[in-house]
This record gives structure tokens, sequence and C-alpha cells, in this order.
């Protein structure tokens, strides 16, 4: 048995509507595979969807997305009590302070800007995560 396989499995969901943008978060936390499964919503109103049904560990979410955004998404979830209980990261690409303000208003437990260079992605990513989460 490896030590992969004492670890209890963290369950995260993944919310972007882009799927390239989801893929590229998932190969950002490939040094954790294995040790976790993933959901992906491609908006607000499915990640709601979905959390009714599943216990998430960590929820990774973009800001702009269609039909739900992050922000309308973190409000509800505020009203739901959700957001309290599972640290939230918001991955975007926004460098707007205004953003960031706003979303550590709303519960989110970090930010994270999405860099197009992986190597760089990864790290950030991996830290951050490591911060708020057993992995």
């Amino acid at each position: 048995m490896t030590n992969v396989d004492n670890v209890a499995k963290k369950v995260i969901l993944v919310v972007d509507d882009l799927a390239f943008d989801a893929e590229f978060t998932l190969q950002a936390l490939g040094k954790y595979e294995g040790r976790f499964e993933v959901d992906i919503a491609r908006d607000g109103w499915d990640a709601l969807v979905l959390m009714k049904d599943r216990q998430f560990d960590l929820i990774l979410m973009d800001l702009k997305m269609p039909r739900m955004d992050g922000f309308e998404t973190m409000i509800l979830m505020r009203g739901y009590q959700l957001q309290y209980k599972i640290p939230l990261i918001i991955l975007t690409n926004s460098d707007l302070e205004a953003d960031r303000a706003r979303a550590r208003q709303l519960g989110a437990a970090d930010y994270v800007h999405k860099s197009a260079d992986l190597a760089q992605y990864k790290a950030l990513l991996q830290a951050t995560v490591e911060k708020h989460v057993h992995i």
C-alpha cells in the first residue's frame, strides 16, 4: 500500500465555464493525482446543484461565468451557509483590487490569478490549496 492509499481522498469542486481553464487547473493540481476526486460545474448554478447532493472539501471557482457568476454564487452560498464550511478559492484572470475585496467580503478563503504559464500557475495554486486543505 502506498502513502497515497493511506490518505483519504478529498473531493474538489472546480467551477469554470471554460473547459480549457478547468483542465488547466486539473493539470496544475497534478501532483495530488490519486488523492482527490473532482466534480466540474460550468457555472455557479450548476455548482449549487452539485453542492446539494455532495459534500466538498474545497471549491475552486472562476469569477466571470455566464448565467451565474462567482459573486452571485457566493451570495447564494452565504444564504445557505455553505461557504463557511468549505474553503473557497477564487481562480480568475481579473487583476482588479475591487474583485479581490468583494471576493474576500463574500467569504472567499483566497484568490489566485490564473497564469498562462503552467509552472507558475501550478506553484501558486498548489501553495494556496495546501494553505487551506491537507491533500
